[in-house]
C-alpha cells in the first residue's frame, strides 16, 4: 500500500495539487487585498455601524449637459423618501434614515504668497455628506462639512501644499482660488492603493465647497456625481427606487457595496470586455475608474481561482470515490470476519458442552492393559474419558473360559436397570470384545 502511494506517479500528483492549492489562496489574498484600500466603495458599511439594519449605497454618474442642480437633488430625496414610505421607513429628527453627497470637477488656477506663478489644479467640487463617501486620509486641520457657514474653505492634498508652502501643515493658511481668497481648512493624503494611483493622474488636488463653485460660476455648474446610502430592506429596493428618482436612461448608476461580490465578478466574467465599453457620454471620477479596475481584477482572479482550484477537486472526487469503494471492500470484509468469529464461538460453546457429557463409542477405546497372574488374564480398557472397563478372563478346572466385566455399563445391565441406546451399544460392544479375547486364549491355549 505504501509502496503504491509514493510511486512517482503520485508523487508529481501530490505536487501539483499543493502548487494548485497554493496558487489558488494566493488569488483569495490578492482579491482581499486589493478591494479592502477602496474606502470609497465601504460607506454603506460606515453608516450602518452597529444598527444591523441593510443599507445600500449606490452612485449616480451623470452625462455633461445633463442639467442636474441642487434642484434635482431635492427631488431625488423627495422621490426616495415616498420610496421609503411605502415600505414603512421614514426619517425622524433623532432617526436619519439615508444620506447623500454630490460633486463636479472644474479647472482652476490657484496660487499663494509664496506661490505666485499660477498652478493649474484640477478642483472637485462638493455637496452633501461627502466625506463619508471619500474619507480621505487628513494630515492636518479638517474636512470640508455641509454645516459651514462660510464656503470659502478648500482642502488640498500633500502635492499642493507643498508647491505652495514647501510644507504639509498648513490648515488656516490662506491662498487664491480664481483671484478669490480661500482658506486652507485640511491637508490629504492621497489614496496609495495600485488602483487609485493608476486612475488619479492629477498632478495636483483640491476640493472646494459646491456652493463656492456656484457662486465663482454664477450658478453656471451642474453636478457630474450625485451618491446616496439608504436602507435597502429588499434587495434591490435602493437600486430600483434611486433609479425612480433619476428617471434618465443617460444616467449611468452603480450599487457600490456589492460590486465586489462573487456574484459580481461572475457577471463581468460572463459580459468580458462589456464592463469597459461606455456607449454615452459620461466621463467617471477617479474613484470610480479605480473600481473598475479593481472590478476586473477580482474577475480575472475568479477566473484563476476557479482554473487552479478544478484539478485539485477532480483528483479529490476520484480519491473519495476509491476510498468508498475501498471503505466498502473492508467493511464486507469486516462484517464476513464479525461472522465467522460469531460462528466459531458457537461451534466453540457447543463442543465445550459436547464435550463435558460422558460419550463411550467403541473407537473411543484408546488403551488396553493385557497381564497373567494365577492364570487370570485381565484386560483394562480405557476410553478417552479415562474412565476404565475392567475385563477378567480365567480358566476353570475343565477349561472352560469365563469371564467377567465390570464398569458403570455392565454394572447396569446386570442390575437390570433401564439404560441408554448408548450405553446399550456400548455393552454390546464389550460383549464382543470379550468374546474375541476368550477366542484369544483358547487359541493361546490349544498352541501350548
Amino acid at each position: 500500500m505504501l509502496r503504491n502511494i509514493f510511486s512517482v506517479k503520485n508523487i508529481i500528483i501530490i505536487a501539483v495539487n499543493a502548487l494548485c492549492l497554493i496558487a489558488f489562496f494566493i488569488c483569495l489574498l490578492v482579491s482581499a487585498s486589493i478591494k479592502a484600500p477602496l474606502r470609497s466603495q465601504q460607506a454603506a458599511i460606515a453608516w450602518a455601524g452597529q444598527s444591523g439594519e441593510r443599507f445600500a449605497q449606490l452612485s449616480v454618474f451623470l452625462p455633461e449637459s445633463f442639467g442636474f442642480g441642487i434642484e434635482r437633488v431635492y427631488q431625488a430625496r423627495s422621490s426616495i423618501d415616498r420610496a421609503l414610505l411605502t415600505v414603512s421607513l421614514e426619517s425622524t429628527p433623532g432617526r436619519i434614515l439615508y444620506t447623500d453627497a454630490w460633486s463636479t470637477e472644474t479647472s482652476v488656477i490657484v496660487t499663494s504668497e509664496r506661490e505666485t506663478n499660477p498652478v493649474t489644479v484640477n478642483a472637485i467640487a462638493v455637496g452633501g455628506d461627502f466625506f463619508l463617501f471619500h474619507p480621505l486620509y487628513l494630515r492636518d486641520g479638517s474636512y470640508l462639512s455641509p454645516d459651514d457657514l462660510m464656503k470659502d474653505r478648500v482642502l488640498i492634498d500633500e502635492a499642493l501644499a507643498w508647491r505652495l508652502f514647501g510644507a504639509a501643515r498648513v490648515a488656516g493658511f490662506e491662498i487664491s482660488v480664481n483671484e478669490k481668497i480661500f482658506i486652507v481648512a485640511g491637508v490629504i493624503s492621497r489614496e496609495s492603493d495600485f488602483a487609485s494611483s493608476g486612475a488619479n493622474t492629477e498632478e495636483f488636488g483640491l476640493f472646494m465647497s459646491f456652493d463656492a463653485l456656484l457662486a465663482m460660476k454664477e450658478g453656471n455648474a451642474e453636478i457630474s456625481t450625485y451618491e446616496v446610502v439608504m436602507p435597502d430592506p429588499i434587495t434591490g429596493f435602493a437600486l430600483a427606487s434611486l433609479s425612480e428618482a433619476i428617471s434618465d436612461k443617460r444616467a449611468v448608476i452603480v450599487e457600490n457595496s456589492t460590486r465586489f461580490s462573487l456574484r459580481n465578478s461572475f457577471a463581468i466574467v460572463g459580459s468580458f470586455g462589456e464592463n469597459s465599453m461606455r456607449s454615452n457620454a459620461v466621463a467617471f471620477p477617479y474613484w470610480e475608474n479605480a473600481a473598475r479596475i479593481v472590478e476586473d481584477w477580482l474577475a480575472l482572479l475568479l477566473v484563476l481561482s476557479l482554473v487552479f482550484i478544478i484539478f485539485p477537486i477532480i483528483c479529490a472526487v476520484i480519491y473519495t470515490v476509491k476510498l468508498i469503494r475501498f471503505g466498502v471492500w473492508c467493511g464486507k470484509d469486516l462484517v464476513r470476519k464479525v461472522i465467522d468469529e460469531k460462528d466459531k464461538r458457537h461451534y466453540d460453546k457447543y463442543m465445550a458442552k459436547y464435550n463435558s457429557e460422558p460419550q463411550i463409542h467403541e473407537n473411543e477405546v484408546t488403551t488396553y492393559d493385557v497381564y497373567d497372574a494365577d492364570e487370570i488374564i485381565n484386560y483394562d480398557i480405557y476410553d478417552d474419558a479415562d474412565n476404565i472397563i475392567n475385563y477378567n478372563i480365567y480358566e476353570d478346572a475343565d477349561d472352560n473360559v469365563e469371564y467377567s466385566a465390570y464398569g458403570e455399563a455392565a454394572e447396569s445391565a446386570d442390575n437390570g436397570n433401564s439404560i441408554s441406546t448408548d450405553k446399550k451399544d456400548m455393552i454390546e460392544s464389550i460383549n464382543n470384545d470379550v468374546n474375541d479375547i476368550a477366542n484369544y486364549s483358547s487359541e493361546h491355549d490349544s498352541n501350548d
